[in-house]
């Protein structure tokens, strides 16, 4: 009952501190800077010492455990008729206290950082209505940059990029970040979360996730079955997460950045491929012919690999356990005041086309360009 009852206050009081924070986006940011990445930082020390995924773990082993023992308890109380009515309250409390902990860490870890002032804000960028051309001139340049890069990029017999090992790519994970943080000081933090390549992410591609973010481990979780040219990308996202962005958009659009700035052209090549599909997808929405002129003009044979590949890998896992993953995202992020739900992933774009506007931009995109 302790347990519990302490479980239930803290709940309660960071539902309070949540529900400021959605009022007043400087408390979020002061909770973001001065407690969430302390924490983040201190705990991410810790995780990143195992090699795998502790949120690999907890499903495939965790999960099975608890319910086996949650049976056997079930059982005891059903055979033993001894205070039934005290042990069954016993079991209620603590399996009620452990749900209230897991979501005060879900606070703690992220809840209150989709309350943060928008990316768009800090960055100082202008978010306006944009014609279809505008969309299509960013369409463009962001895949004449993608193009540049990837004809540099080293292949296999099948024309597949050589994107090294998935150690390499571990490694390499925050060496983006690192000059972007310097370059915008929005996108700096102390946190350094591992990114863990998920063993059974063949399986895990039947739910059409890429990559997930556990707030109470800080842990990013990366499917690694995926066509390897977009595994920086997703991990740059999912680091993202880990580094105090929780909107998705600010979270891609942050992750983007990070792989324009990495000194590997891997990491440049799949955030810019990344950024331009979409941009690609909102043009095609939005005018069909004027995006296939843009397609026709600016994606080369490489390219074009690249994304016949990845349609392929998908088409395989087109199956009704993905449709069902995407209702449970799409209600995730709507109760988390995402009110676009999964649509929001599409928000990156409105951010793109803003920072496209900027001198910086300019000089980002004109150094991968020949």
């Amino acid at each position: 009952m302790i347990f519990s009852s302490i479980a239930a206050l803290l709940t309660v009081v960071l539902l309070i501190l949540r529900a400021i924070a959605f009022h007043n986006s400087h408390v979020a940011d002061f909770y973001t800077a001065r407690i969430f990445t302390p924490l983040a930082t201190a705990l991410t020390w810790l995780t990143s010492l195992l090699p795998f995924s502790l949120t690999e773990f907890f499903v495939v082993l965790g999960l099975p455990v608890l319910l086996v023992f949650l049976v056997y308890g079930l059982v005891r109380l059903l055979k033993n008729k001894s205070s039934r009515g005290i042990r069954f309250l016993r079991i209620c409390c603590i399996v009620a206290a452990v749900a209230l902990t897991i979501f005060s860490l879900f606070i703690v870890f992220h809840g209150i950082n989709y309350a943060r002032s928008p990316l768009a804000d800090t960055m100082k960028l202008e978010i306006k209505e944009r014609s279809v051309d505008e969309l299509a001139a960013a369409m463009r340049t962001l895949g004449q940059a993608a193009a540049a890069v990837r004809d540099n990029l080293p292949e296999d017999a099948s024309g597949d990029i050589l994107t090294g090992t998935k150690r390499d790519l571990q490694q390499a994970a925050h060496l983006g970040w690192e000059i972007a943080g310097k370059r915008w000081p929005a996108l700096d933090s102390t946190v350094r979360s591992r990114p863990k390549g998920v063993l059974l992410s063949k399986y895990w591609s039947y739910t059409n996730i890429v990559g997930m973010y556990l707030p109470m481990l800080v842990e990013a979780n990366i499917n690694i079955d995926q066509p390897a040219f977009m595994i920086p990308a997703t991990t740059a996202h999912e680091l993202a997460h880990t580094r105090g962005f929780a909107r998705e958009d600010d979270t891609d659009f942050a992750g983007l950045l990070s792989c324009f700035l990495h000194p590997d052209p891997v990491w440049q090549y799949s955030g810019l491929i990344s950024a331009w599909k979409d941009l690609s997808r909102k043009l095609a929405a939005e005018d069909r012919e004027l995006w296939s002129q843009v397609y026709a003009d600016t994606v080369t044979a490489a390219m074009a690999h690249d994304l016949k590949s990845e349609s392929l890998y998908w088409q395989a896992y087109e199956t009704p356990v993905a449709q069902v993953s995407t209702q449970i995202n799409d209600a995730y992020l709507k109760a988390n005041r995402e009110t676009e739900g999964v649509k929001s992933y599409g928000g990156v774009v409105d951010l793109l086309l803003a920072w496209l506007d900027t001198e910086d931009a300019e000089q980002v995109i004109s150094a991968v360009l020949p």
